[in-house]
């Protein structure tokens, strides 16, 4: 399963592209189907970063309790993880629509935001935030069927 989210607009595209360099007349067409709910529901989610981010973030834990450098540290595996997710889907996974890596990295954010990470450090955090929040997010991003821009 490719990983970018397939609209209209991209089986149209895909399609005349393929008239063209076929020789086929531009009535004729090509089946191709649409992404659906649940298609763009598994595609936004980067399931595999997610995961990676648990295991760093457990060996993380080992280190001991108060030390000062446990923030920054949380923060530094936080933002390499968002950079690591834009590059993942980008380069080995070909997505190249902004409007899907822009929700892919917000659904990350937001599951480590449920998770915790560098967040429940601080006093503010409640966990309950980020668990009304994920299925909220999860659910409503995939209403949107991201374009090429």
């Amino acid at each position: 399963m490719a990983r970018e989210v397939l609209t209209l607009k991209d089986i149209k595209f895909l399609n005349e592209s393929a008239k063209v360099a076929r020789g086929v007349p531009a009535d004729s067409s090509v089946p191709a189907n649409k992404d659906e709910y649940f298609d763009r529901l598994l595609k936004y989610i980067p399931a595999e970063v997610v995961a990676c981010y648990i295991f760093v973030m457990g060996l993380i834990q080992k280190l001991p309790a108060g030390s000062p450098e446990i923030k920054v540290i949380h923060w530094i595996v936080f933002v390499l993880f968002c950079v690591i997710t834009f590059f993942y889907l980008w380069k080995p996974l070909n997505v190249r629509k902004i409007q899907q890596l822009t929700i892919s990295i917000v659904a990350f954010i937001v599951w480590v935001f449920a998770l915790g990470g560098p967040f429940a450090l601080y006093a503010w955090y409640n966990p309950i935030y980020g668990e009304i929040l994920l299925p909220i997010y999860t659910l409503v991003a995939a209403i949107w069927a991201a374009e090429n821009n």
